[in-house]
């Protein structure tokens, strides 16, 4: 391994030097060289880097990785041994040509990126043995990656690339199990294609997306998790409340209009985790076709007019945790959540009292924000003291409302 940091005269003269003795080397770390602008020139690299593994660049003044990386550049391709490229904040690069034996791609705050490419094989394609490909914040990228043919892809990781508009641009999605995507504003449509092995999904504020339609929610036969928040275009209703058939956990909200306007729902028996976000018209008796019962977990954020859960949460009997955020009228939890094991409450000025017959079943309670419900709990005099001084986890903040980025980790 080899690991340089810091060198202010490091040119690609001297750099040229040292590579002729690593040959050995599996990895190579560069950060804060500032006076590097390529790595290698096309027709040495594969004389010199013959055993490099990963490649990790950072807050560096490269242009490209090679001295002439063309879009039809093959040199780059014959650095037969890289497995890992990692580029971060390199604002002066421009082009990315990737070695075909790449199977880890993360590219991140690379300002002035405007093209990502693979050298052109024997088949017409590159970048045949990417995995992972992580881009997040080259906004200058062009809409797609030239010359990619990828046929293994397992995990797509995509946040602020503004001129994204299709996921066709990134090949093959036959082995995808996890795809993220956030702040692509010119994303437009999701691919109606067949995604056999895909487990995780989460699209985050992509305002151009569209709805799904009941053929593609059903066609996620292996989705677990679900994640849908501030995409103002997708309207939940337009797929008929169907929804992936073995989903276990569902986060959604801030879209075209809110759930409990979209009718009933037809949520699977395995869903068993529900985060929903700013119902701002939900009353208590309209909650029912919005939880269903086969839930262990549930969060409920923003819901500005909810007074109570009392009727909402009866049928709710396997019910483990309750998460409340920003609720501002919220005044009563439900009695009869038997089940329930832990309890968190944020910013819920509103609440004063919690139903006494609950607090000897917790394990786990947190309160912030709440200040009229607070200064109850507080201190051995408090009047629910006896009742909460066995729970092993209590964190109780009668001060300052705590802020969470909700959606965002």
């Amino acid at each position: 391994m080899l690991d340089i940091k810091s060198i202010s005269g490091l040119t690609y003269e001297v750099w040229r030097g040292v590579i002729e003795h690593i040959g050995a080397v599996e990895e190579v770390r560069i950060q804060e060289c500032y006076g590097i602008r390529y790595l290698w020139e096309s027709e040495e690299v594969s004389k010199v880097l013959v055993n490099i593994k990963k490649l990790e660049v950072s807050r560096c003044s490269l242009e490209s990785l090679g001295e002439k990386d063309e879009e039809d550049n093959s040199g780059s391709s014959l650095l037969s041994s890289l497995r890992t490229l990692n580029v971060y904040d390199c604002h002066k690069m421009e082009r990315c040509c990737c070695p075909n034996s790449i199977e880890s791609l993360h590219i991140k705050d690379c300002s002035s990126l405007t093209h990502v490419s693979f050298p052109a094989s024997a088949t017409g394609g590159g970048g045949q043995k990417l995995k992972s490909l992580k881009i997040v914040a080259c906004r200058k990228l062009t809409e797609k990656i030239n010359n990619i043919s990828t046929g293994v892809l397992e995990s797509i990781n995509i946040r602020d690339w503004t001129n994204l508009k299709s996921m066709m641009q990134l090949g093959n999605f036959i082995y995808l199990t996890e795809l993220y995507l956030y702040n692509c504003p010119s994303l437009e449509s999701f691919p109606d294609i067949q995604l056999p092995v895909l487990t995780d999904l989460t699209i985050l504020q992509c305002e151009s997306l569209e709805s799904f339609s009941a053929h593609q929610m059903r066609n996620l036969t292996q989705l677990k998790c679900l994640k849908i928040i501030e995409c103002p275009s997708i309207d939940a209703s337009s797929h008929g409340g169907v929804w992936p058939p073995n989903l276990c956990s569902l986060r959604i909200g801030r879209l075209k209009k809110p759930m409990s306007e979209c009718g009933p729902q037809s949520f699977p028996p395995s869903l068993v985790d529900l985060e929903l976000y700013d119902e701002h018209n939900v009353n208590d008796c309209q909650l029912s076709h919005l939880f269903p019962p086969s839930l262990i977990k549930l969060r409920i954020v923003n819901f500005e007019k909810l007074e109570s859960l009392s009727i909402g949460l009866q049928h709710l009997t396997s019910l483990q945790q309750l998460h409340i955020y920003y609720c501002p009228k919220m005044k009563h939890l439900p009695k009869h959540l038997t089940s329930l094991n832990r309890l968190r409450i944020v910013n819920c000025p509103e609440m004063k009292h919690l139903p006494k017959h609950l607090l000897p079943l917790l394990l786990s309670l947190e309160i912030y924000g709440c200040p009229k419900l607070s200064k109850r709990c507080e201190g051995r005099g408090s009047h629910y003291y006896p009742l909460i001084s066995h729970i092993p986890n209590i964190d109780i903040d009668p001060g300052i409302p705590m802020e969470i980025e909700f959606g965002l980790r």
